[in-house]
Parts: structure tokens; C-alpha cells; sequence
């Protein structure tokens, strides 16, 4: 539509990336890779709507795109942190909160999510900002529900993250250090906006 700013950034034959934007942190993600993934017949799950409405509270949507959107069609989520991003559907998700729809997506797992990752620029030498971000991870999840976290820092980080936890996030958050992206120097040229689809 001529007047969307949704579809007026789409460009045919370019590569869809998807940026996440964590205070300096700044991941960058080949949502036609993901959608790639997606297509090997898993099934979609429902969103509930309490996760749903958190999702739309942390992410924008242009309001006028969303009569350009089919709710039928699945979104894709991903795994950072322990925590699940929507990469794919936001559109698709605020129309469903917005006409009392279930909403579905079908889910990447960690080792999928790493491999759509095309670049980040991440503070992973960093113990305090790796443990802000797992709070507000924590800040989402179900309570007393434990929360797996594979972070990609050196052993020595996730033992400075660990201390900086308390007893009860200690308990809560299963923390593993993994290598960072094979990904994250790639460049970006020949890549279309950096917008998620709908």
C-alpha cells in the first residue's frame, strides 16, 4: 500500500533483516533464513495473551499497516537470553490482541536462532549489563519457573555474572557460556531494511 510505511520499505529481491536493539547491544537477524527454518512442518503454538501483550509493549508497529496483515499466518519467535523475541508477525500480533485472537508462532530453538544471526554488537565482556538483561528476562517469566540462559561470554564473565546474581536469581536462572555467533562479523550489504515483516 502507497501510503504504508511498512510496505513502502519493502524492496523485492532483498534479504529481510531484523534488528534488536538492547540498550548498546545490537543483534542482527536474516528473518528469510528463519522463515526458511520454519518451513520444515513444525507446528505453530499460541501465545498467550499475557505473553503477548508484553511482546507488543516492547516492540513498535505502524497502526495503519495493521489492514494489510493476514493473522492467519504464523509469526516466528527466537531465543536470546533465556527470554523468547518476536522476529517475525508483530503486526500480526497486535491485530490479534486487538480483536481478542490467539496468536501463533512457531518457536526457533537456541542453536536456530544462532544460526539466522547474521551480526551483533554485543557487551559480552560486560558481567553488569549481561545480568540487567537476565533480570528483565526474569521480569517475564513465570514465577518460580526456572530460566535456562546459554550466554555468549568467556567462562570468566558467567563467573562475574554469577556473583552478581542473588541467591535467588542463582536459583532461578541456569546459566551456560557459550562461543559467541560464528556470524557476528558478516557484513550487511545486499540486505533489505531492517524492519521485521508484520
Amino acid at each position: 500500500m502507497a501510503n504504508c510505511p511498512v510496505c513502502s520499505a519493502r524492496k523485492k529481491g532483498t534479504t529481510e533483516v531484523y534488528l534488536i536493539s538492547e540498550g548498546e547491544d545490537r543483534y542482527f537477524f536474516n528473518v528469510d533464513k528463519a522463515k526458511k527454518i520454519v518451513s520444515d512442518g513444525r507446528p505453530p503454538i499460541s501465545i498467550p495473551e499475557a505473553t503477548l501483550k508484553r511482546i507488543i509493549a516492547l516492540n513498535d508497529h505502524a497502526p495503519m499497516h495493521l489492514a494489510h496483515v493476514d493473522v492467519n499466518r504464523p509469526g516466528i519467535m527466537l531465543q536470546r537470553f533465556g527470554g523468547l523475541v518476536l522476529l517475525d508477525g508483530i503486526h500480526r500480533a497486535a491485530l490479534c490482541l486487538e480483536q481478542s485472537r490467539t496468536f501463533q508462532a512457531y518457536m526457533l530453538n537456541y542453536e536456530e536462532s544462532l544460526a539466522c544471526l547474521i551480526r551483533q554488537e554485543i557487551a559480552s565482556h560486560d558481567a553488569g549489563s549481561i545480568v540487567r538483561k537476565l533480570r528483565k528476562v526474569m521480569s517475564t517469566a513465570p514465577a518460580f519457573t526456572p530460566v535456562v540462559a546459554e550466554l555468549e561470554c568467556s567462562a570468566e564473565v558467567l563467573a562475574q555474572v554469577r556473583a552478581a546474581l542473588t541467591a535467588e536469581e542463582r536459583e532461578r536462572f541456569i546459566l551456560k557460556a557459550v562461543p559467541q555467533g560464528r556470524n557476528q562479523k558478516q557484513d550487511l550489504r545486499r540486505r533489505g531494511p531492517e524492519e521485521a515483516e508484520d
